[in-house]
């Protein structure tokens, strides 16, 4: 079977697998579904996780066209206004793929409502003495992540702050890219994922050079900072950080994407969210082809006849009990890898 065979397949199967994940969960979000089970893992207010479900719901409602495929969305992001005062960067990923997809791809009022509120509650928490939005302590982020800066949540901040709009969402933005830059980029092109500091300062850091998912967040969050602001260190700093990506692990798509070890298992979730940073990225700067090539080359690697088949994406890394991470199915896992098939099926 060719990989547009595979691909057009998986689009047909990720779309139809949400049924069945659907009759699973009733009023909660489906979190994670381990690969040895056929049971999800539900949570009533959906962790920061929800955004995605909802998500893939606006995603099958654009394509189907269908209204009950939108008020399903609907329905899904009415629940996550939960988090709306969550102290936590996070909640970006909630509101940017839980409500902004609703009003950008469906000028949904209540979606773009929701995410008005999510941009006016992110302003109002922005930390002016630091320049920058820390992580927080919602979400797990505990006391320390209020001396966190933190690379996950980039793109979908600076997404909501779009859709927001005004001089002061844009300013507070470039000042959020600019600490990124100043103390997670390294001169290398890797991102550290998360600095502890303590004004200037930088205590501790994790995730530098080792953790894809972190590096692929950076990357996709650089990509949304380019398009958006248009400056030429933001470009350089996204072509750094992808450039490093296909040096570090890029080279060897099919060796990583391909073996099997569960002492050991490959984050698949961080390939699809790079795919499409590096995607996203070749539309901006279109004299640099080789994103692009890149960019399907991961995809392909990541298609096999068993996810067209079933649609189940069993790529993301995930923390199932304390000490203990493994691939699991997941809402997040799933959205990335349909936009990225998505995006080269056009």
């Amino acid at each position: 079977m060719s990989v547009e065979v595979l691909g057009s397949a998986s689009i047909e199967s990720i779309f139809a697998n949400m049924d069945q994940i659907a009759e699973q969960c009733g009023e909660q979000f489906p979190l994670f579904r381990q690969s040895s089970s056929e049971q999800w893992t539900l949570s009533r207010r959906g962790s920061w996780l929800g955004g995605f479900w909802a998500g893939l719901w606006w995603r099958r409602a654009l394509i189907s066209g269908q209204e009950q495929d939108r008020e399903q969305a609907l329905n899904w992001c009415q629940k996550l206004q939960v988090w709306l005062e969550e102290p936590s960067i996070n909640r970006s990923f909630v509101f940017w793929y839980g409500s902004g997809l609703g009003s950008i791809w469906h000028g949904d009022r209540e979606a773009e409502a929701h995410v008005d509120q999510a941009a006016q509650a992110l302003l109002n928490s922005f930390d002016a003495s630091s320049g920058f939005w820390p992580l927080g302590s919602g979400m797990g982020g505990g006391e320390a992540g209020n001396h966190m800066l933190n690379v996950d949540a980039l793109a979908p901040t600076l997404l909501v702050l779009d859709a927001q709009g005004g001089p002061v969402a844009r300013q507070f933005g470039q000042w959020h890219v600019d600490a990124c830059l100043r103390y997670l980029q390294k001169r290398s092109g890797a991102w550290r994922d998360t600095v502890l500091l303590r004004g200037n300062d930088v205590l501790a850091e994790q995730g530098a050079e080792t953790w894809q998912r972190g590096q692929a967040w950076a990357m996709l969050g650089m990509a949304s900072a380019t398009r958006l602001y248009d400056r030429k260190s933001y470009a350089q700093a996204a072509l750094n950080a992808c450039r490093y990506w296909h040096e570090r692990w890029g080279r060897f798509a099919h060796g990583f994407l391909t073996q099997e070890s569960p002492l050991s298992p490959v984050d698949r979730s961080a390939w699809a969210i790079a795919s499409l940073a590096m995607y996203e990225l070749s539309q901006i700067l279109p004299e640099q082809q080789w994103l692009h090539e890149q960019s399907r080359l991961y995809l392909d690697a990541l298609l096999t006849p068993e996810l067209s088949e079933t649609g189940r994406f069993v790529g993301h890394l995930y923390k199932v009990a304390p000490g203990q991470s493994e691939l699991v199915e997941s809402a997040c896992a799933s959205f990335f890898l349909l936009e990225a098939l998505l995006a080269h099926s056009t």
